[in-house]
């Protein structure tokens, strides 16, 4: 690797780009989670920030831009991959609607707690201590109290295991576990009926999830594997933190490398970048196949892994289609067993290993649709199909559409809206272009890279960044959107967040309430805290100040 490229760890990753899962459960009920979920925001070091403001946005030739700013910009690539994967994936979708999903699904059981028995935190705790003494399971205080807290920690099993498999032994020793068809079920049902309640209230086009519960039901009554108490628990080669990780590392690694047509996979290694979770996805995927590690990054094998990936991370049952077949829900939308699935297929067809060359869209629908058949998944395009049409056949989606083109989102349900639109255009432009999504480092560097390519990239950057030069966050300046009506969003969004916070605290986490938002703002985070409580009164009904902590 030339001096030019070779970079300091400052600007290999951002700050906090793999954040660091607590070390049991109990302490992920604590903290945000392992993927910050509410912050929905581009982080950059200042340095980056540096690099980058000094370089204007274009389609540049080898040697016109310095390699220390081309450094830079395939960390912001990184990282805006991440952000497609949160708002532009199936499974990033459900993850990231999760949040907001604990507080709207409990809204009236949340009310009735306090009516009846008062704001007491944690709630999780308040349960338990009122079933010990003697509290009847049937007390109408106690029955809104446990829905709340068995939807919100069904929802926080399911997150963490499909980020991290590997603890699915600690997750299954824990006595609210009930298994992993349960929490799967909760998870997407709240997600998707957030989604349908923002949108189609009908369920006339989004899966009704009314419809689900008897057939889950039925699963466990025929004690199903992966559906009951104690079931055997079977997990993928990798889970959805490093499929993640290693989907934009190696976009990002593509964008180097085909700027400069000389680097090779040795090279990258000795400057860090194959470092921990970075590589874990990679690895499994060498393993499972049978492969070795190629000597460049241009190697077919490495398209074939980020295809892989792409379709692990992309699910169509439950949504944005219904969910066909109930026995297998668990198989068709864990993104890790479906990673470890379509990697048997190419231990079995070593053939595909060389076929990903020109990264095409041809080459992305016939790999594609081979992996999926013999894997016995949903053809590979069926769930960007279906989002496609919803512009024209749900009036609430067309409304929404029409939101994010003028960015005047509707007050009700405003994050949900946010992120919503923003996976349904990503969905449209995917649909035409698999291939730009798939492999965007191919197409930001070296010959693929044209003005068309750069325009589907700047069309769909995160809509909120940090700042090198200040704490906080700020809406990016989006061309053509009123700049007030950007900042409204932005608070709007970030208001409801915190009560997506504070509600999440109130249910899970032991101790007092935490008033921390200075990741949100330069200015003092009080301002926001007292915001945030009197948002939690008007909403439940009691002062956050008034709790009794347990």
């Amino acid at each position: 690797m030339t001096e030019q490229l070779k970079p300091n760890p400052d600007l290999i990753s951002p700050p906090d780009a793999a954040l660091e899962a607590p070390a049991t459960f109990a302490a992920c009920l604590n903290a945000h989670g392992l993927y910050n979920t509410l912050q929905f925001v581009l982080r950059l070091s200042p340095r980056i920030h540096q690099l980058l403001d000094a370089v204007p946005s274009g389609v540049y030739s080898a040697g016109e831009v310095d390699g220390e700013a081309i450094v830079a910009y395939s960390t912001y690539l990184h990282e805006t991959v991440h952000w497609w994967q949160h708002i532009g994936s199936t499974t990033g979708l459900v993850i990231s609607l999760c949040y907001p999903a604990q507080a709207h699904a409990n809204l009236l059981a949340l009310r009735e707690v306090i009516r009846l028995t008062g704001l007491h935190k944690s709630l999780k705790v308040w349960s338990e201590q009122a079933a010990l003494s003697g509290v009847p399971a049937t007390d109408p205080g106690l029955q809104s109290a446990n829905t709340a807290v068995n939807n919100a920690i069904d929802v926080e099993f399911f997150k963490l295991f499909i980020m991290q498999p590997e603890r699915a032994r600690e997750i299954d020793a824990e006595r609210y576990f009930e298994c992993v068809g349960h929490s799967f079920h909760i998870a997407y049902r709240l997600a998707v009926d957030l989604i349908a309640s923002t949108v189609d209230r009908d369920f006339a086009h989004i899966p009704d999830v009314n419809r689900w519960g008897p057939q889950f039901e039925r699963l466990t009554a025929e004690r199903i594997e992966g559906f009951y108490y104690g079931t055997p628990i079977r997990v993928g080669p990798a889970g959805v933190r490093a499929i993640f990780e290693g989907q934009a590392r190696f976009i990002q690694l593509q964008y180097l490398a085909f700027g400069n047509e000389a680097l090779t996979c040795a090279e990258f290694r000795d400057a860090g970048y194959f470092e921990g979770i970075y590589v874990e996805a990679f690895e499994a995927f060498l393993r499972v196949t049978e492969s070795e590690w190629p000597e460049s990054i241009d190697d077919p094998l490495i398209g074939l892994f980020l295809l892989i990936c792409d379709l692990a991370v992309n699910p169509s049952a439950g949504f944005p289609c219904d969910i066909e077949d109930f026995e297998n829900f668990i198989l068709h939308t864990d993104p890790g067993i479906r990673f470890g699935s379509l990697c048997l297929v190419v231990r079995a067809r070593p053939e595909l290993k060389s076929t990903i060359r020109d990264y095409s869209r041809e080459e992305y629908v016939a790999v594609a649709e081979v992996l999926m058949a013999a894997g016995n998944y949903s053809p590979p395009l069926r769930g960007l199909e279906e989002v496609a049409r919803w512009p024209q056949e749900i009036p609430g989606i067309a409304e929404l559409m029409a939101e994010k083109e003028r960015f005047g989102f509707g007050r009700e349900n405003l994050p949900v809206r946010v992120v919503l639109s923003h996976f349904v255009a990503l969905s449209v432009d995917k649909l035409a272009h698999p291939e730009f999504f798939c492999w965007a480092g191919a197409w930001m560097a070296g010959p693929r890279a044209t003005d068309p390519a750069q325009q589907m990239f700047l069309r769909h950057l995160s809509i909120f960044a940090d700042r090198g030069d200040k704490e906080g966050i700020y809406p990016r300046d989006i061309p053509g959107k009123d700049r007030d009506s950007v900042f409204r969003t932005l608070n709007n969004f970030y208001g409801s967040n915190l009560l997506y916070d504070l509600t999440r605290q109130w249910i899970l986490q032991d101790g007092s309430f935490r008033y921390d938002y200075s990741w949100l703002t330069e200015q003092p985070s009080e301002k926001y805290a007292e915001w945030a409580k009197r948002q939690f009164e008007l909403l439940y009904g009691a002062h956050p100040d008034s709790a009794k902590i347990l």
